[in-house]
């Protein structure tokens, strides 16, 4: 290895060798970084010496002996034969008197007539001064001998006589050589010549990386790989290993502070100076500049960073993580006095506390770490901030502060872990609840509360605000006046002013199109997600799911790319939600699992219930309900049926109980989830259809008053004027009315649940209207009807629905269906056709003649078979039974039967 490029220094030195043996003096001074091969060249020059009849005296310079006087000139005397070089000797003061010194060159002289002489002095910058003193004489005065003085000495650094350097300089006789790293061709070299990689590795290159070219580390490296475990790959030296050692060694070869610098460096990073690595360590600004100069040379930095990862960890390994404590706290004094960022200045109290170090004496470190927890955020460095955050919290001894820092812990913490953040909110609630949480910090609270859906107890802090504020009427409200408030914050401003906007009769497409604007223009951040998920429910409820799909879908990405799993987690489980509402069931199954699978605590966060409450909705509709009574089993945070979400959990298990044939169970927690809905001020119909649902199990239970009354009442609310509420509703409404009302209402649920997306509902309404109509004597109508109902099930993957269609098909329908039904939903299928066209091919997939067609819409048959001619065309069918089951109603009801 050590000739490997290394030509032209062997070409000069043999060229030195040969003419000191000629007669003239020479003088060769080897230069170069740790590890570079200074040594192996002169040990290279002795073998010549030894093969060539010359006679070598060969000494090493050692940190140990560097005040050992003479240390280094008895080495040389030791090696000639005996007598033949006088003893050398220093006088009381400790130097060398100028007879001895000249006796000692006069032997030499005397030596070298007879014999050619090699003079070796390896790490010369570690000789004794004294040593120096006679080498410096023989430098002036040997020029006339038969002699070659080889001096080895590494860059940038001093030895301890500056006039021995000086003489160096002076004299024309010295010949300087420079060893210089490896280039990646000379790696590959000697890569190839030692070991055999695995086939396809790039072994060479690596290893370079690794070494910087440093021929005492490449050389350590290719030891560690050949004892490595053949399938411990890619290769990583390792720990405290052979390349460790060699790192070390590269280290206190490169000047008494080069392994405090690496320590300074490391901790440091790219707030590096002379000067603050210097200040660091107590030690001049030179010094600490030339140790790195010094780690430069020898490959283990790359400017003032460490050219590889394995190299630092070497150095690291070498440091105690006391010293590493101090070091980073004094790098953060250092940093804030200097006005450094607050991040890296963070950085560095957050490193002290890892290593256990003490932040007692940085009373500034508080309010520091929460400044510094904003810009990381900024930065998507969540990890790190919640950490700043943490540490703040840990530090202070303010507990109005400490409150603060919690309430902003469990906003940011909710990016990653839901259940983390619940929990950091307990200690503001005990001390709002102790009397000891000041005013101005109740109603951040209480809005983080609400947003994470904690309905009770934003409303119990609302409550206590109010009351602080002496509000008029606060007692007298009862529940209303706590949580009405909380309520505008679970579903939205923009929700409530629509419907208000309903109420008078104006338009409810402002609050959508705000909502689509706001979606559109806002940045998400942590301050921008309660009203980012505000939006999305105002385009979920009011009619428009499918804009909120594709938001949701935007929003994921967006949450990956910062780096939020939990703020992916929220909105798959808001997509989970409306794909569940356009009855896109096993996208909604798929949707929820990627919701549940981001989250790395799921028992422990009430937010859990929102997904779980979509999962199980689907795949009770799916007829899973083996899957379903699987996941019931599973734990809930004991927070959960304090949430919103625990009113979605329990309306998705009281639906799962209604299938299961648990009449009473389910009853019960649909009334729960009244009961706790209308308490916190949250009875939307919308979000919530409680009352339907406990009427339709009512209605099983043969409790028809009761039913009729909630189901009366969910009509009277106005979230019946969504077409959604109301088509529900109607369907229930329908189960107790005479056999000519109940099929206009049926026709009225079916016409509003068609504008509603929820193709499972209206699966619902069309297979009891399709019974209503068989009873009422139609049955051409009543099996086109059920069929269409038995599809739009089937499309959706309700499976449990279409066998509950199932027994009113007619035997050839059920066969026909059952082994050719394939998906017909085809988004914008029914784009392609006219409003005229559309209303005449919904009431003939629906089973009406062309005769009650033409009378319904008031138009002649012949036009109705025109329009039916060019829908066939449109749609590329050639028949009434092929019509998509998709096509949107827009009979109105005074037109149906």
């Amino acid at each position: 290895m050590a000739l490997i490029e290394r030509e032209t220094e062997v070409q000069a030195l043999r060229a030195a060798l040969t003419d000191c043996q000629a007669g003239p003096a020479r003088i060769v001074l080897i230069e170069g970084a740790a590890g570079c091969g200074k040594s192996e060249l002169v040990d290279t020059l002795d073998e010549w010496a030894d093969s060539g009849g010359v006679l070598t005296l060969r000494a090493f310079g050692s940190l140990a002996e560097r005040d050992l006087p003479l240390g280094v000139m008895r080495q040389l005397a030791g090696d000639a034969p005996a007598g033949s070089l006088p003893e050398v000797s220093v006088a009381a003061d400790g130097q060398p008197q100028v007879s001895a010194v000249r006796e000692f060159q006069t032997a030499l002289e005397r030596l070298s007539s007879s014999i050619p002489l090699v003079i070796s002095v390896d790490d010369l910058h570690h000789a004794d001064s004294a040593s120096l003193r006679y080498l410096q004489h023989i430098v002036r005065h040997s020029r006339s001998t038969r002699m070659l003085l080889v001096l080895t000495a590494p860059l940038h650094q001093d030895g301890q006589d500056a006039a021995f350097g000086t003489e160096l300089l002076r004299s024309r006789h010295v010949r300087r050589i420079r060893l210089r790293r490896l280039t990646p061709e000379g790696s590959r070299l000697v890569t190839a010549g030692s070991v055999v990689p695995a086939p396809g590795e790039d072994l060479s290159t690596e290893l370079h990386a690794i070494s910087g070219g440093n021929p005492l580390l490449l050389r350590a490296l290719l030891e560690e790989y050949r004892s490595a475990p053949s399938g411990a790959r890619p290769f990583r030296p390792e720990p405290g290993g052979l390349f460790g050692q060699a790192v070390l060694t590269c280290l206190r070869h490169s000047g008494p502070h080069a392994l405090n610098v690496g320590a300074a460096l490391t901790v440091l990073g790219d707030s590096y100076t002379p000067e603050r690595a210097g200040r660091l360590l107590s030690i001049p600004t030179f010094t600490a500049a030339q140790s790195v100069a010094s780690l430069q040379a020898s490959g283990i930095l790359d400017g003032h960073l460490f050219l590889h990862p394995c190299t630092e960890s070497a150095v690291l390994d070498q440091i105690s993580s006391e010293v590493l404590a101090n070091l980073h706290l004094s790098a953060a004094e250092l940093l804030h006095l200097g006005g450094e960022s607050l991040t890296t200045v963070a950085g560095h109290l957050l490193a002290t506390a890892q290593r256990d170090g003490s932040l007692v004496t940085t009373p500034w470190a508080v309010d520091v770490l929460r400044e510094a927890t904003e810009h990381l955020l900024m930065n998507n460095e969540s990890t790190r901030a919640t950490d700043a955050l943490e540490l703040a919290h840990e530090l202070s001894r303010d507990e109005q502060q400490k409150a603060d820092i919690k309430t902003r812990l469990a906003a940011i913490t909710w990016r990653v872990n839901p259940g983390r953040a619940e929990k950091h909110l307990s200690a503001p609630l005990a001390v709002l609840r102790s009397g000891r949480l000041a005013s101005e910090r109740m109603a951040p609270l209480a809005e983080l509360l609400a947003g994470q859906g904690r309905i009770a107890e934003a409303a119990e802090v609302r409550s206590i605000i109010l009351r602080e504020s002496g509000a008029n009427g606060a007692q007298d409200n009862g529940s209303r006046t706590g949580y009405g408030t909380v309520a505008d914050e679970v579903s939205g401003p923009a929700v409530t002013r629509t419907e208000e906007r309903a109420g008078r009769g104006d338009s409810r497409t402002d609050a959508e199109t705000a909502a689509q604007v706001f979606l559109r223009n806002t940045v998400l951040t942590d301050e921008t997600l309660e009203p980012v998920v505000r939006a999305l429910r105002v385009l979920s409820y009011s009619g428009h799911p499918e804009r909120a799909a594709q938001c949701c879908r935007e929003l994921i990405a967006e949450a990956e790319r910062q780096n939020a799993p939990a703020w992916q987690s929220l909105f798959s489980s808001l997509l989970a939600a409306v794909l569940l509402r356009l009855s896109d069931l096993h996208a909604a199954e798929e949707y929820a699992r990627r919701a549940l699978d981001c989250l790395p605590e799921q028992s422990s966060s009430a937010f859990v219930g929102a997904p779980t409450a979509t999962l199980i909705r689907a795949r009770t509709l799916m007829g899973d309900h083996a899957a379903v009574a699987r996941q019931l089993h599973q734990p809930v945070a004991d927070t959960l049926f304090k949430s919103i979400h625990g009113l979605a959990y329990l309306r998705a298990r009281g639906l799962y109980l209604m299938a299961t044939h648990q009449l009473d169970s389910a009853l019960g927690d649909f009334l729960e989830a009244g009961r706790l809905a209308k308490s916190w001020g949250v009875d939307r119909p919308s979000m919530l259809p409680w009352r339907t649902d406990a009427a339709e199990a009512l209605f099983r239970l043969g409790e028809t008053d009761q039913a009729e009354t909630l189901v009366e009442q969910q009509l009277a609310d106005p979230d019946a004027r969504r077409p959604w509420v109301r088509g529900i509703s109607l369907r229930l409404r329908a189960v107790t009315s005479d056999r000519r009302q109940q099929l206009s209402l049926l026709n009225q649920s079916v016409d509003e649940l068609s504008r509603s997306g929820d193709r499972v509902e209206l699966a619902r309404s069309l297979a009891d209207l399709g019974r209503s109509l068989r009873a009422a004597a139609e049955p051409i109508r009543a099996d086109a009807v059920i069929r269409r109902a038995w599809n739009l099930a089937w499309e959706c993957g309700a499976e449990a629905l279409c066998a509950e269609i199932s027994p009113e098909l007619e035997p050839e329908d059920r066969m026909r269906q059952r082994s050719t039904a394939q998906p017909q939903f085809r988004s914008g299928t029914d784009t392609k056709l006219s409003d005229s066209e559309r209303r005449v091919a919904t009431l003939a997939a629906s089973g009406y003649t062309n005769r009650e067609i033409s009378l319904r819409l008031h138009i002649t048959v012949s036009t109705v078979e025109q329009h039916l001619t060019r829908v066939y065309r449109k749609l590329s069918i050639t028949r009434r039974q092929d019509l998509p089951v998709d096509l949107q109603l827009t009979v109105s009801t005074a037109e149906a039967v």
